[in-house]
């Protein structure tokens, strides 16, 4: 999943101009900082490095936690050994080749790894991880985003944050309240050829009689491919063709410069919602100029996790940072100053015993840091606007579902999007070549429509 630069001012800059300009402007600021040393491979050092993605959060949140934790000290007054944030790419097909490749070779180098959640079958059955015991409170996640770091009864991994499918609307529109409503309206989704298309057709799928297909570790057999998935994916192509022809263009990005251009509807994940409160046109003064809900019908699980590296020199002072950065109040800093949906309860103000929608209670992001705004400057999001997006959050993940558990994810993705592909353009591809291609990749075999 891609995500935006989390440089506030840097965001309300680039949207402002041309769409070109806009994407300019991003391929620099997605370059990691000069201030992040090279990766170090020194197996008997004491720093801890953690590896993952460009860090895209409002305020750089990510990186802010790393400082925390090197300011800070344990209980019995030992300073935390130093920590480093490594941003390997922005691209998550890039982060998991590169981080792959870094745990294959047997390097020493990454002690702390985030993960899409999707990568545990693979990175535990591999041997890359070690299972975190010890980690104090795992029943304060959301279950379902604590069952993507399992594997084969241990916990391997635990979210850092979760994505769910959610729907943005105009202010003065009437967003859908079911799936065959939400395609019929103009909407921008992500069908570009990257790990989207798939999370989209997925929901397309689930939402048009295919539930219960192509998620977690169940398996459908060649007829279930043929006879619930293909039919719902041939459903979607004419429209695909037609009204939704200008997604097949969009990631996340372009989506949201689609919906604040005027595009009356998005698909989009959480973070998107701090990103357009702070864009001019979306905005009249402190008022927001766009809603946000819960995706209508079934959506993907998405998320990243937090894994301790097999062969980290430290493992459990590893351990320990897993648990701070996953931690009450390093999740509700990541929700109310980053953008990105917390992995637990607590974090919204909920309990696993007390945590309906209505329940969510937050708090705006200067009340945490204790740093206002400066002078002039609104605070965006504010706490009514963040208890906006945690309802939304909390109802979506009633609704959510993961995506395939498999040793061989992203072998399956490439496949079946590019399958999916086929099936827009009415390319050749019939059912039965569909399901083949499909079941093949699910057990890691080349395969293509």
């Amino acid at each position: 999943m891609r995500f935006l630069p989390g440089d506030r001012t840097a965001w309300i800059s680039a949207v402002s101009g041309a769409a070109l300009m806009l994407a300019a402007g991003l391929a620099v600021l997605l370059w990691p900082d000069d201030s992040y040393p090279e990766m170090k491979a020194d197996c008997h050092r004491e720093e801890l490095f953690v590896a993952g993605g460009t860090d895209v959060s409002l305020k750089n949140q990510r990186r802010a936690l790393i400082r925390q934790w090197n300011e800070g000290r344990h209980p019995d007054g030992r300073a935390h050994p130093h920590a480093t944030l490594v941003e390997v790419s922005e691209s998550t097909d890039l982060q998991h080749s590169q981080l792959k490749a870094v745990q294959e070779s047997g390097s020493c180098a990454y002690d702390v790894l985030i993960m899409d959640n999707t990568w545990t079958a693979q990175f535990a059955d591999a041997g890359y991880l070690r299972p975190l015991d010890g980690i104090g409170d795992l029943g304060d996640f959301f279950p379902a985003a604590l069952r993507t770091g399992e594997r084969d009864g241990k916990q391997y991994a635990v979210p850092f944050n979760v994505d769910v499918g959610l729907l943005y609307f105009h202010e003065g529109e009437a967003p859908p309240s079911a799936w065959p409503g939400l395609l019929s309206s103009g909407i921008a989704l992500q069908l570009a050829d990257y790990d989207g298309l798939t999370v989209n057709a997925l929901e397309a799928v689930w939402n048009d009689g295919g539930a219960g297909l192509l998620t977690g570790d169940g398996r459908p057999g060649m007829a279930e491919l043929r006879t619930g998935v293909y039919p719902a994916l041939a459903r979607l192509a004419p429209r695909v063709r037609g009204s939704l022809a200008p997604s097949r263009r969009f990631e996340e990005l372009e989506s949201i410069e689609a919906f604040a251009s005027g595009t009356r509807l998005m698909r989009n994940w959480p973070y998107a919602f701090s990103a357009l409160a702070t864009e001019p046109r979306m905005r009249d003064g402190d008022r927001l100029r766009f809603g946000v809900t819960a995706l209508p019908g079934r959506t993907v699980l998405g998320g990243q996790n937090l894994a301790v590296s097999e062969r980290s020199p430290n493992p459990d002072a590893a351990a320990d940072l897993v648990e701070f950065l996953s931690g009450t109040a390093g999740q509700r800093l990541l929700f109310s100053c980053g953008g990105f949906a917390p992995g637990r309860y607590s974090a919204l103000g909920l309990t696993p015993e007390r945590h309906s929608p209505a329940d969510v209670k937050v708090q705006a992001c200067s009340s945490l840091t204790g740093e206002p705004p400066g002078p002039g400057e609104k605070e965006l999001p504010d706490q009514a606007q963040l208890a906006q997006l945690g309802r939304a959050v909390v109802t979506a993940l009633g609704r959510a579902e993961p995506r395939p558990v498999t040793p061989h994810y992203s072998t399956f993705s490439s496949t079946f999007r590019g399958c999916v592909q086929r099936v827009f353009d009415q390319t050749g591809t019939d059912a039965e070549v569909f399901a083949r291609a499909v079941t093949r990749s699910l057990d890691g075999k080349a395969a293509s429509c």
